[in-house]
């Protein structure tokens, strides 16, 4: 499966800007053979620490809305990051879609980001999302996620690829890095980062969306500037990884669980 990810310069709060400038994304990237696409964190809107301000609701969606629609004219699995105003709480979600426009997954970040307060207007989710998409198992998280490794470890008993978008700030550039290819050798599965590029006022991004293969290798990155890169991902390779290097097989996970 061909997976394209793009490295977006969110305009602030303009969902509109946002969604006709994926349109072209996506456009570019199923020219170039992807079958699935994915965008960073929030998407449409840039990091927004005010929900209120951006959120939408089950009845009334114009992002996942407009991106099954996209879907649909250019049969292509799509990921987008939106914000869920929902009995009476906002979650920061990612969903993925499939090419007939349905919804295959829709994950609620685990680990709001407390150093920003987004623990006190986001409330977390409790649970990892899965889909298949030409016979990969993709799994979603959001960024703060990535500091966690025993949602990763989870995650890997299911999938061949986790996609990390993120709207990760120039300031702990290196973190990201390290932490993105340390999370793809210890789960041995393709880790795959999703970053924006530019700034939102708050903060200022440099992109380095990256893809990493089951060995902790980097595949290919995107560096200082929007635009979009496409990686070939095989379960094959994972399972080919895990038989030469059995790892996961000596894990002790029920001892661990009295460890904590």
């Amino acid at each position: 499966m061909e997976i394209a990810v793009c490295q977006t310069d969110i305009v602030f709060r303009d969902k509109k800007y946002n969604l006709i400038t994926a349109e072209d994304y996506i456009s570019q990237c199923v020219q170039n053979g992807a079958d699935l696409v994915l965008f960073p964190e929030m998407s449409m809107t840039g990091y927004e620490l005010n929900p209120e301000l951006i959120a939408e609701t089950r009845q009334s969606n114009e992002t996942l809305d407009t991106m099954s629609r996209y879907a649909v004219q250019y049969k292509a699995a799509l990921g987008v990051g939106y914000v869920l105003f929902d009995e009476g709480v906002y979650t920061n979600r990612y969903a993925i879609l499939g090419k007939d426009g349905s919804v295959l997954c829709d994950y609620c970040k685990i680990h709001p980001f407390s150093p920003a307060g987004e623990d006190k207007s986001y409330t977390a989710g409790d649970g990892l999302e899965f889909c298949e998409i030409d016979g990969v198992t993709v799994c979603p998280l959001i960024c703060y996620d990535l500091r966690f490794p025993e949602i990763f470890q989870a995650a890997s008993e299911k999938a061949d690829v986790i996609a990390v978008a993120a709207n990760w700030d120039g300031v702990r550039n290196n973190h990201w890095k390290l932490l993105l290819q340390a999370r793809a050798l210890e789960n041995q599965c393709y880790v795959l980062g999703v970053n924006r590029i530019g700034s939102d006022g708050r903060a200022f991004y440099v992109g380095n969306s990256m893809v990493v293969d089951p060995d902790g290798q980097i595949i290919d990155v995107l560096e200082g500037q929007a635009g979009f890169m496409l990686a070939e991902v095989k379960s094959e390779r994972v399972e080919e990884s895990r038989e030469n290097f059995p790892v996961k097989k000596d894990r002790r996970n029920e001892l661990y669980k009295t460890l904590l």
